[in-house]
């Protein structure tokens, strides 16, 4: 049967220590690939900070196959970084023979006017630009940065949910097998469903969060510690 095994992480804001007892603990593990789901640095002020936090991190687990996206806190150069590393999952399609996995990084736009940034509809038309890629009849497992809106993992400390309204109505009119996300700090480790579609924030890497990800004829997805 096939298979295919990753380890999905996200946020590490500069926390190298975190990734590095992380790929420790993997070391072991027979994987396919390791997804990280953007915001490699502590700030997004310091476009210097960024490249080298990215590089850093990505050192990390230079003897595994990743795939990243950026996350709002990233600089807009940071997908020149990854497609020279050969790690960009940003704005592709990754085919398996099982599974084709979208990624798209950045956020909605915040409050805080961060470096990577989209508008609903660029983020909407994104996607169904990316899910017109995918291999036709297979499962469609979506990594972005930003949550949906109005889900488990979208809310912050007061209540409010701060998602992304595009990134909802792709997953209410597509209805992928999967999305994974992050972003949200507060929401992390929460789940959620859209319809059929399971949704999860990953989380904070810093805070003992990773999961892995199994895509077989099913795709599962459990969180590792």
């Amino acid at each position: 049967m096939y298979s295919v095994k990753a380890i999905c992480i996200a946020d590490a804001h500069g926390d190298v220590k975190a990734v590095t007892r992380l790929r420790n603990t993997i070391e072991t593990e027979d994987l396919d690939y390791v997804f990280i789901l953007g915001d490699f640095s502590k700030g997004f002020k310091d476009p210097e900070e960024n490249r080298v936090d990215i590089g850093r991190i990505l050192d990390v687990f230079s003897d595994f196959s990743v795939k990243a996206i950026p996350g709002n806190c990233d600089q807009r150069n940071s997908t020149d970084i990854f497609d020279k590393r050969g790690v960009n999952l940003h704005n592709t399609v990754l085919r398996l023979p099982e599974a084709s996995i979208i990624g798209f990084g950045g956020s909605n736009t915040t409050p805080f006017n961060t470096p990577f940034e989209y508008n609903e509809d660029d983020i909407r038309k994104s996607l169904d630009s990316l899910y017109a890629q995918a291999e036709k009849g297979s499962k469609v497992i979506v990594m972005t940065h930003a949550p949906p809106k109005d889900t488990n993992c979208d809310k912050i400390q007061s209540g409010l949910h701060v998602g992304s309204t595009g990134l909802r109505g792709f997953i209410e009119e597509r209805k992928p097998a999967l999305v994974l996300c992050s972003h949200i700090h507060e929401s992390g480790g929460h789940e959620d469903h859209i319809g059929p579609t399971r949704i999860l924030n990953v989380g904070r890497v810093s805070e003992g969060r990773a999961y892995m990800l199994e895509v077989t004829d099913a795709v599962s997805l459990e969180f590792y510690s």
